[in-house]
């Protein structure tokens, strides 16, 4: 289909999209309208002895279930055997918060393979956006949340990429939107959400319409972390506030920071408060640094420490129990970019995370700037609830 017929049929579902979207109610003016969304993950439940009824669900808006798949051009379940059983749990978690909103959140860096062929006609977009409405419909969501990465270019070996994507990707929520409002009418009126996991890169707002995307979502949920990982040879900062000028990367592009890629989706036309800042409730570890500035910023030989036998990836919790001042790591503060790390002298391990006091900067963040709220990935990494628990105590406290 040439660009143009994209483009009019995007308009178009647009402009139904609004026409039939009802109105939301207006709320008083002294309730803020942060959210907090917690992104809950299949494989939490048996790998990680965390299911659904350890969710603390006064302390979230909303939670995403992650994740559903594409196959043969619709959604489906990820695990047939245990989803059905989580997501009955999950739902089960409204008993006692009936504000509580669910959604099924499509894709995730393992499964986005074929977003780019179910966006690229819009038959095969009518086709995938009729399929989330049954599904959703089926199992109790009040919402989908899409998690493709990525349009175009990047992501995992062997995803379904095109040019095209930069302007299918549009075209797919906007089919989306289209589908959930009709079943929302059908339903009397009710409102299906429609959300975005959105990337935290010049790359991602290269390969997007951001402004347009953002008319047709109710909001994104900004994956602003990830700045720096064990995949880097030079270890960083997982979330970086604020840009770092000493900071270092073994990659082309310089590294970047929260607060710029926000100041980026701004400047690409996104709405303030329909940016939900993304939080890691999780760190990363290497080995085998090199001393100097206690590991910051330095080469490093390999991915270090993990939670789950994954190399290099590990769980607040973990972090807070057995690492902070514990077994040869101490913790150290970056002034400049308002993160904590942590470094072990003797095995040359560095260790970065979030804590309390990075939290509270991300938090006085969001309220300085008037962001949608917070999202969290993932909460059985906070098992405690140590971190969702302070965000629900500044965000939510006046709900």
């Amino acid at each position: 289909m040439h660009k143009l017929a994209y483009l009019f049929l995007g308009c178009t579902l647009w402009m139904a999209a609004c026409a039939t979207r009802p109105q939301a109610p207006v709320e008083a003016a002294a309730v803020p309208a942060y959210r907090v969304v917690g992104y809950y993950a299949g494989w939490a439940t048996a790998e990680r002895q965390f299911p659904p009824a350890r969710v603390d669900t006064h302390r979230l808006t909303h939670i995403n279930y992650a994740f559903a798949v594409i196959a043969d051009g619709v959604v489906a379940l990820r695990a047939p055997k245990t989803d059905p059983n989580n997501i009955a749990a999950l739902q089960a978690l409204k008993q006692s918060n009936p504000a509580l909103k669910t959604l099924i959140s499509i894709g995730g860096w393992a499964d986005s393979k074929y977003f780019s062929d179910v966006a690229a006609t819009a038959e095969a977009r009518a086709r995938f956006a009729d399929s989330v409405v049954t599904f959703i419909q089926h199992y109790g969501f009040d919402g989908v949340d899409i998690d493709w990465e990525y349009p175009v270019a990047g992501g995992d070996a062997g995803n379904h990429a095109r040019p095209e994507d930069r302007e299918n990707y549009t075209l797919l929520l906007a089919a989306l939107r289209h589908a959930l409002d009709q079943a929302g009418q059908a339903d009397g009126g009710r409102h299906y959400l429609l959300t975005s996991a959105t990337g935290a890169s010049t790359n991602w707002l290269a390969n997007t319409d951001m402004r347009e995307v953002s008319r047709v979502l109710d909001w994104v949920n900004l994956m602003s972390y990830d700045f720096s990982g064990n995949w880097n040879k030079v270890a960083g900062h997982v979330a970086p506030l604020f840009t770092d000028p000493a900071a270092k990367s073994d990659e082309a592009a310089p590294p970047s920071s929260v607060s710029a890629i926000v100041a980026q989706y701004e400047a690409a036309g996104v709405p303030a408060n329909k940016i939900t800042l993304g939080l890691a409730f999780y760190g990363y570890a290497w080995k085998g640094c090199k001393s100097d500035q206690r590991g910051e910023y330095q080469p490093c030989e390999a991915a270090g420490i993990g939670s789950w036998g994954e190399a290099g990836e590990v769980d607040f919790a973990d972090i807070d129990h057995k690492l902070v001042d514990k077994a040869g790591f101490t913790r150290h503060w970056n002034a400049v970019t308002h993160t904590p790390y942590l470094f072990n002298p003797v095995t040359r391990e560095f260790v970065t995370y979030e804590d309390a006091t990075s939290m509270a900067d991300k938090l006085t963040f969001i309220e300085q700037h008037h962001l949608g709220g917070a999202m969290a990935w993932e909460l059985s990494s906070d098992r405690d609830g140590k971190l969702l628990g302070q965000v629900a105590a500044r965000l939510l406290r006046q709900r």
